[in-house]
């Protein structure tokens, strides 16, 4: 009879059981789907065949299968054995593509492990682009609502391209550099930040589909000039032009072949658009925005809506830029952040300061010089993006401020104060920046801000900020540069230089002057003709400040170390005068070593042209 009460009693339980079960089957069910644990056979639909087949075949037995295969994994890379850890990480998005954590890992391991198994440059970047091309077309895409993936794959940029950790950062920057360039040109050089905007804003506002620009006439009639020649309106199209026009702006390239059209190019068809107007212009004005908006969507994932979005936002982003790249993501991931229901586990500080940090990485390198013969590439400070480090840090306050905050995950809501020492660090170098490229307004602006929060945390005294911005110039110059201020001509040599290299050798007149009015502003202040000066020692006496000018000039250009394309180049910007006054001693040099070099002499150093009835000095030179 007992035996029949406990079989009667377990009955009951198991009933019970099952009936709790069944009960809790719904929402646990709505919770799995709300976390992506579960893939239906309807949402397949989009994957690919492989991915669809494997996660629908086994079922249930998929979570075993990716639990053995990530920890057996997670040992292969603990022992550093990288290509076998990235085969069954691969296995590992087929049989859970809804996993963002391995994504995240398989990704890794190809931008950091993979490609630092190779000494050779275009390798490393082979694995560096595999990583990046994983998480944006395929991981991000498959895990449209997790905020993760974005923010690792901003970080390549910011870190693995945008950084100096690794000894290839240079190659993997003008790879990008050339591969952006390409196809949307140089949207942002010499412009304004609104104009900057306005150029894009023609590619975000372009038509979505080929068949909507049939109906132009003049379009129509250059789609069939393109059949015409054997070609079609796709990337390859695309790319091609941006390569013309990439060569044909080039100094190295006219330095060495003068003018012509890059290999690769069909001569016929771009000599058939250039031909007509009518035909360039809806080319240039209505084909290639469109082709190049489809581009970014299609091939980079990316919205053209959002990166205007961004520029608007932070000023004029350069998308040859890696830290472009870096703040298009972070946003993105960001944007998806706060929309989380479990922000207290995101640690929303250290993502602003990502946005910051880019924004301060943008403001001391956000303008890039790219020439595509030698694939070189010049990173130069653009100050047009003050305004935007300073419109994201009154967001970040705002948020800190907000009723919801600004979580630091473990660490509570964040303060004002966590982001201060960053904010200082970018005035220092927005004062600096503002300064050299000739904003004194806003230079001062940043200044006064610098001194306030000098004044705020108890540091009113510092002498960095008590002595005003000129000494605050002359002390974070020499800093920078790593130039003892007590020198003046090596202070004086180093901005010389700086104004040939950073400024002649890269085209920009403005630039050039700006440095040379630094270094005779701080001549004069000790040398002025004017003042009746009497020195102890007479022979530190420095020479009249064109004679500075004339002896820097030669001394970078009989330099071998710099670049015989780059010492071209400064030839070409120099003043005539400076040139005439140098061509006696460096003349015979500078011939010989471009016939060395197999270029024309004639092309590369030519002889200054000197009016005969004038020949300026090279203290009039100085003054252009």
């Amino acid at each position: 009879m007992s035996d029949r009460v406990v079989q009667f009693l377990a009955i009951v339980v198991c009933l019970a059981a099952l009936v709790a079960a069944g009960t809790l089957s719904r929402s646990i069910g709505d919770e799995r789907q709300d976390r992506d644990l579960v893939i239906s056979l309807a949402r397949t639909r989009g994957m690919p065949p492989h991915v669809a087949l494997a996660t629908a075949a086994l079922g249930t037995f998929r979570g075993l299968a990716v639990d053995a295969l990530w920890m057996r994994a997670g040992a292969l890379q603990d022992a550093g054995q990288f290509f076998e850890a990235q085969t069954l990480s691969q296995w590992i998005t087929t049989l859970q593509p809804r996993f963002p954590r391995v994504w995240a890992f398989q990704a890794w391991n190809l931008a950091y492990n993979i490609s630092a198994s190779t000494r050779v440059a275009e390798e490393r970047w082979g694995w560096v682009n595999r990583g990046i091309e994983l998480l944006r077309s395929r991981g991000i895409p498959l895990n449209p609502a997790d905020a993760d993936l974005p923010l690792e794959l901003g970080w390549i940029y910011f870190h693995k391209i945008g950084g100096k950790a690794d000894r290839e950062h240079w190659y993997y920057k003008a790879r990008l550099a050339r591969e952006f360039r390409e196809f949307l040109g140089d949207l942002t050089g010499g412009v304004t930040t609104q104009e900057a905007i306005d150029r894009f804003a023609t590619i975000a506002a372009a038509a979505d589909s080929l068949d909507d620009l049939r109906r132009d006439p003049a379009v129509a009639d250059a789609l069939a000039l393109v059949a015409e020649h054997g070609a079609a309106p796709d990337e390859a199209f695309v790319r091609m032009l941006g390569r013309v026009l990439m060569y044909g702006s080039s100094i190295d390239a006219r330095i060495r072949f003068g003018t012509g059209f890059p290999d690769g190019t069909n001569r016929d068809l771009v000599t058939a658009i250039q031909a007509d107007d009518r035909i360039r212009k809806a080319v240039t004005g209505t084909l290639v925005p469109h082709l190049q908006k489809r581009i970014l969507i299609d091939r980079y994932r990316m919205d053209p809506a959002f990166m205007l979005e961004q520029m608007r936002t932070y000023g004029p982003l350069d998308w040859a830029h890696p830290h472009a790249h870096g703040i298009y993501w972070s946003e993105q991931g960001i944007a998806l952040a706060r929309q989380s229901r479990r922000r207290e586990r995101i640690n929303e500080l250290t993502l602003i300061r990502t946005r910051l940090g880019n924004l301060q990485h943008l403001l001391r390198s956000g303008r890039i010089e790219y020439d595509p013969l030698a694939n070189r590439i010049d990173i130069l400070p653009d100050p047009r993006f003050i305004a935007g480090y300073e419109q994201g840090m009154r967001d970040a306050i705002a948020m800190i401020e907000s009723e919801a905050g600004l979580s630091a995950a473990e660490f509570g809501r964040a303060t004002v104060a966590d982001l201060l020492g960053g904010y200082e660090s970018f005035l220092q170098q927005a004062t600096v920046f503002a300064y050299l490229y000739g904003d004194e307004s806003q230079a001062a602006g940043c200044f006064g801000r610098l001194r306030q929060i000098a004044a705020d945390t108890g540091r009113g005294d510092d002498p960095l900020y008590a002595g005003g911005i000129e000494r605050f110039m002359g002390l974070k110059l020499a800093d920078v540069m790593e130039i003892d201020v007590s020198n003046l001509r090596q202070f004086l040599d180093a901005m010389i230089q700086r104004a040939l290299l950073d400024g002649l050798a890269k085209g920009r007149i403005d630039t050039f002057n700006r440095f040379l009015r630094i270094a005779h502003a701080t001549y004069d202040r000790r040398y002025a003709a004017a003042t009746e000066t009497v020195h102890v020692n007479p022979e530190a006496r420095l020479p009249p400040f064109p004679e500075l000018v004339s002896a820097s000039f030669e001394n970078v250009m009989r330099r071998e170390a710099t670049p015989l394309l780059v010492r071209a180049r400064i030839w070409a910007w120099a003043p005539d005068a400076l040139r005439a006054a140098s061509w006696p001693r460096l003349g015979e040099s500078l011939t010989l070593q471009a016939e060395a070099a197999g270029l024309d002499p004639a092309r590369a150093f030519p002889p200054p042209v000197v009016e005969a009835d004038r020949r300026d000095s090279p203290a009039e030179a100085t003054q252009r």
